[in-house]
This record gives C-alpha cells, structure tokens and sequence, in this order.
C-alpha cells in the first residue's frame, strides 16, 4: 500500500471515486508471480526474459551505470494492480455520456486499479444500470471477459456445453451459458466448486478424471457442442481433454491461461475447432479504441469490448447473472494486503472485493515521499528543480545525472500517473509528487523546470514555465506545429532562459570534430539512422509523438545546424509507410545550408534492430571523418588515418544537463536555447512540407516580436 497522487482531469478521461474493486485471483497472482511483485532486482529482471535481452543491448551502448539505472526503472516495485472496479464519476474529461455522480463501471489494467480515485479512458468506461450493487457493477471487466469467450462459442439454443475450470470466470460463464439457453456441465477438481456450479446453473459438475465419461453419458454419446477452458494451467492436458469431450465439428475456445501444445489425433478426428478468445472483446489492446476514444461502428463490430461490459451489467440487472454469490473474501482497501496474502493461501478466495469509503476522493493533492528510511530534507544552497514527467528516459537518465552532479535537488515531480510520480520522487531521495504539472510550475520554490513528457505537451508546458519565469530544459522536440514552436519562441522572447535536450553536440567526439572541421568548410554531411520501433509505438502517433521527423529526428537536424550553420532550405523523400503507421517513418532529408554545406539526413525504422543506431560521415576540404555511433571517431586525410575510441557509447546527456545547471547558476549562457531548438523544429516542419509537396520547402525564420504564432515572416 502505497500514497501516491491522485489522476488530474483530462480530455477523454473520466475521473472515478472508487466504491468497489475486485481481485481477480488468477490473473493477479500470475501477475504477481510473472515479476511484478518485486524482490530484488536481478531475480526480477531474470523473470522478464525480454528484459535480459534489452538490457545487455543496452549495456554494449551506455554502459553499467546507465543500464542499472534503467533496470531499476523499468522492473520498479511498484505496480498499479487491478483492472476491474466501479465507482462514481467525479470529472467527466467533456464527454457527453456520463455526468458528475454517476455510478460506472471501469475496465483496463493500469486504468481501472485498486484505488480510490482512477482515470478511465472513456471505452473503457460503462454505465451502470439503476439497483446494481456498486460491488457487483466492478466484476463488469471480468464478465465482459467471460461473455466474449461465449461469444466466440457460438453457442444456440439447447446446445451442451462444458465449462473446463469452474473458478470465478468459470462460475460466471456456466451462468452466461445458461442464459443463452444452453445445457452446462463443469470440470472442477474442487468439491466446493462443483458445488457452486450446480447452485447456479449447471446439470452436472465433475472432478477432471471423471469428466470424459460423465460427458459422454451426458451427451448421449455425441460429446458436447463445444467446452470453454477457463482453468489456468500450463499442461498441454487441459486443452487435449477438452477436445476429447466434443463432438465431431464441435467448438472449444481457451479463456483461461492454458497450455496449447494441440494433440492432432483428436482434434483430426472430431474436425475441432478451437476459437482463441481475447480479453474483454474487440477493441482490446487497439490503442485508437482504447486510449483515443474511437469506437468501431456497430454495423461493422456488433459486440466492442465497452458493449460487453454493458451487456453483462445488464444481465445483472436482470437477475441473471449473480456475481456476489462467487465473494469469499471483502476487505476495506486499507486491509488489501491482507487480502493478496489470502490470494497466496493454501485455499484462496474465488473472488476478493475491496471497498472504499468514497468521500475520500480527492483531486490535486501533493503527496510528499520521503526518501527510504528517513525524512526528507533540504539542502541548502542548491538549485531547486521540479520534474514534470517521469517515464522511462527521466529514470534511467536524467535523475542519474542529476543526482551525480550534485548542485539540484529535485523539490516536486509532476507526472500523469501518480504511481509514477511517487516512484520518481523516491528515486531522487525525497519530494512533493502530484499529477498537477501546473502547479508545480508555479511554485515559488522551483528555479528549474525539467519538462520530459509526450511530445505533444511540450509547446504547451514550456510556454507556462517561461511565463511564470523558470528556467526549463526541455527535452526534444520544442512542439509539434509552427504555432506551437511561434508560442515558445513569443515566451521566450521576456525569458529566454531555455535548454533544449539537443544532447549529442556535448558528445565527447562530437566536440572533437566539430574543432576538427572549423577550417574546412563548406562541408558535405551524411547522417545515418537506423532506429526500427514497432507500428503502434507512441512516437508513431502524429498527435501525440508527432511522428519520426518532428519528435525523433529533430535531433539529427539540429546536429547538422550545429556543424553546418543556418538551413537555407529542405527537400525530402520517404518510404512508404507499413503497418498503419500513419507519419512517415523511413524518410531522406537534404538540408541546404548558407555558405554552401548541405546535409543529408537518413532516418529508417526499415533497418535491422542489432545495427548500431548513428553513423555520421562529413567530407570537406580533402578530409574526412566517421562518427560512428558516438564511440568511434575515424579522420582521413592525404596522409594518415586516425582513429579516437571512446570505452561506451557517451551521446552528451550529462554534459548537456551539466551546462544546463551551470546557465540557471548564471555561469554561462543557455545554449543550445530557444534559438536551436526552433531552428530544428523549423527544418523538420519544412520537411513535412517538402514530403507533400514533392519539391522544396523553404527553412522558416522565428516570427518577428508581435506577429501572430503561426503566421511566417512577411517575404517568407
């Protein structure tokens, strides 16, 4: 149990005080077991093979330090568990459909957990029909589980079925079956189970050894229209078995986590058909539905995975369906630990409900986290910085490198998720953690503002922070359209105190040749990426990562600025676009500078992921020099070869911060400012221009004081 910040408002979200929520016994404790439940963090690394594998790539490019660093961030202890509650509806995100008191039901791992106040996103989000008990109304998401694997059964009126698994799920699909006007008969290893089974709905219920033959008695000697696995096993046994059961051209669809190892005899002779069931319906794991909101047309997609939840909460409202019965355990959530230990007991509960005193519900608060094992304290003399944003890439670098500097300590972290915010907040050793980034902002305590969110909130939160008179670094890119980066480049024109994270111009070898070039321009410059993601990654989205051009390769860009001088102009070319990838991934980009040096930018996501990211190759003056991957430099010239080897990959993340600390010290200026970050921003967009135009696109100038954001300069 922990006290983190509670969600803040947001579009599309719904804001919901908890009243009940269920532990579901068998996917939380193989959760649990799979390595969420901490211990120390080799064990816990060692029980996400893919982890392993990310992590020794991640040790060949930055070293020890830096992987153990984002080891601990990825693999952190703390796991929002739950994914099935109800409550009442305090924020409704502008959506038309719910209203502030409104009981609902809610769905989604890492949305709908164990705790008393959680942000929805709105599909996920179900309307609760008048006398449900709130209690009843959060097994929603687990029988909208259940009701699609009857969905994909097929089953019609009069059919025989087999429930293989008579625990929660398998208790509310023998009733689901019934309702559909089936004949149901359960395997279940547990007496009390079969018990429950017949209770509500089943003709038969058998111990496994006995359930071929009680089957085949049953069925007179036909076998059963189809079975419905909902045990939870990795032997290969329970699906076979299953298959054994059937009649010929009969239908089993796996709910449960089981073995899938297929014996073709029986599935050969029967003509079987096994019908894979996934999670709560359509719409599952598609981030368009889940996250953006966008519904499938039920002309096309009758039962979504948001339909189910509110079929099956109809159902009990009917009466036909009863989910309390199958409650054997119901804590207050301040007992939830006693409650998982219970889980873990030799005869766990077939469902555990948490409930919650709603009147707690609050927005906006600031928690403070003490760092482990004592109070914290300040530290007199130090900047102070506030953290708005703590993913992945802040852990594992930016806190490090903070923290070795010495001279900032982190005062408040702001972050969407609270678990988050509060995991950031011990790692630094102790702050306030809210989901409020404005607020943190406007602290008067805060001298720094460290923005590292989505990019689609960049534009946005440096502007407020260069408004309310902070000093901000900001990761890339500065926004994602020409009025964003105009309102920036407004703000900064009173507070121009601005580092951008263009970091690998403060890599060691990046310095080396940029001294090495001075006198050998104009230059040619070839720069190669090859960085592979997968379609539905975030960056991908043009809405909130903007896209590889404007939210990846800005940096490439920027580098070349930095060793080129001003962009004059920009033509581009692009692979197309796979996998529903919906912004151009694979693009080429020529850049033309003043003075005559042109760039040429090779950004590919078609590349192999064991290629080594970044190689740069600049030819000048009867010279030249190959960057590879920032741990190699290689110079030619008539004469010799040279070769300068780093020991790890260093890209200049500390050295960046590092000069970042020492411009808000007022020891020198903020560079790379707001002048090098709009400057890359402005070669991207005219990128963007040049891909759909199918020509050149001009480099636009900042827009002069007092000009609209978004409007170009006059003669531009």
């Amino acid at each position: 149990m922990v006290e983190v910040p509670s969600p803040a408002p947001a579009a599309g979200r719904v804001l919901v005080a908890n009243a009940a929520s269920v532990i579901s016994s068998g996917t939380e404790r193989s959760t649990l077991s799979a390595g969420g439940g901490g211990g120390p963090l080799p064990v816990r690394a060692i029980r996400n093979p893919e982890l392993v594998r990310r992590g020794i790539e991640h040790l060949r490019e930055h070293g020890l330090r830096q992987t153990l660093e984002l080891a601990r961030g990825v693999t952190a202890p703390d796991l929002a568990l739950g994914y099935s509650c109800a409550g009442y509806v305090i924020d409704t995100g502008g959506l038309a459909d719910f209203h502030p008191g409104q009981l609902v039901a809610c769905a989604g791992a890492g949305s709908a957990s164990h705790a008393e106040v959680v942000s929805v996103p709105a599909n996920l989000v179900a309307a609760v029909p008048a006398g449900i008990d709130p209690r009843a109304a959060a097994f929603a998401t687990l029988g909208a589980i259940a009701l699609q694997g009857v969905r994909r059964a097929q089953p019609t009126l009069g059919e025989r079925f087999v429930v293989s698994g008579l625990g929660l799920l398998g208790l509310i699909t023998v009733q689901l079956l019934r309702a559909n006007g089936c004949r149901v008969l359960g395997v279940e290893p547990i007496a009390d189970r079969r018990a429950v089974a017949l209770e509500l709905g089943a003709e038969l219920a058998v111990a496994p050894d006995a359930a071929r033959e009680a089957v085949s008695a049953w069925s007179e000697q036909h076998g059963a229209d189809g079975c419905v696995v909902t045990a939870a096993s990795g032997s290969d046994a329970i699906i076979n078995d299953a298959i054994a059961m059937l009649r010929r051209r009969g239908r089993v669809v796996p709910v449960g986590e089981v073995g899938l190892g297929l014996e073709r005899g029986a599935l050969y002779q029967r003509e079987a058909d096994v019908l894979i069931s996934t999670s709560y319906g359509p719409g599952r794991y598609d981030a368009s539905y889940e996250e953006a909101g966008i519904d499938y047309p039920i002309a096309y997609v009758r039962w979504t995975e948001n339909r189910n939840m509110q079929e099956f909460l109809r159902l009990l409202g009917e009466g036909r369906v009863d989910v309390l019965r199958l409650v054997e355990l119901e804590r207050p959530v301040s007992e939830a630990p006693q409650a998982y230990a219970a889980l873990n007991g030799p005869a766990p509960p077939l469902a555990a409900v948490l409930t919650y005193q709603t009147q707690r519900a609050r927005l906006g608060e600031v928690v403070r986290v003490s760092r482990p094992g004592g109070r914290t304290g300040s530290r007199q003399g130090r900047l102070r910085v506030a953290l708005v944003g703590a993913g992945g890439f802040v852990r594992a670098v930016h806190i490090p490198n903070l923290l070795a500097d010495g001279r900032a300590q982190v005062v408040a972290v702001a972050n969407r998720s609270g678990v988050s915010a509060a995991d950031a907040a011990r790692a630094v050793g102790g702050a306030d953690a809210t989901t409020d980034p404005r607020g943190v902002i406007e602290r008067e305590d805060v001298e720094l503002v460290l923005i590292g969110t989505r990019h689609d909130t960049h534009a946005e939160l440096a502007t407020q922070a260069l408004r309310a008179g902070k000093a901000v670094f900001l990761e890339k890119p500065l926004g994602l359209s020409r009025e964003e980066i105009d309102r920036v480049w407004q703000a900064a024109l009173d507070n121009d105190r601005l580092t951008i994270g263009f970091n690998r111009p403060f890599a060691p070898l990046a310095r080396r040749l940029r001294a090495e070039l001075a006198e050998s321009l104009p230059c040619q410059l070839i720069y190669r990426v090859s960085a592979p993601l997968e379609p539905g990654h975030w960056l991908n989205d043009p809405a909130v990562g903007g896209g590889r051009i404007l939210g990846e390769a800005c940096h490439m860009y920027d580098f070349a600025n930095w060793l080129c001088g001003t962009p004059v102009s920009v033509c581009a070319a692009a692979l197309p676009a796979v996998g529903g990838v919906r912004a151009p991934e694979s693009t080429t980009v020529t850049i033309q500078y003043e003075g005559g040096s042109v760039a040429t930018v090779h950004y590919s996501a078609a590349g192999a992921k064991r290629m080594p990211k970044e190689r740069i190759e600049v030819l000048a003056g009867g010279r030249a020099w190959v960057l590879d991957d920032f741990r190699a430099l290689i110079s030619y010239d008539a004469r010799r070869e040279r070769r300068h080897q780093e020991r790890r990959v260093d890209k200049g993340h500390a050295a960046l911060l590092g000069q970042a600390l020492d411009a808000c010290l007022g020891q020198r200026s903020f560079e790379p400012g707001i002048g090098a970050a709009y400057a890359a921003q402005s070669v991207a967009l005219a990128a963007l221009e040049a891909l759909a135009s199918g020509g050149t696109a001009e480099v636009r100038p900042p827009p002069q004081p007092g000009a609209p954001p978004g409007q170009p300069e006059a003669g531009t």
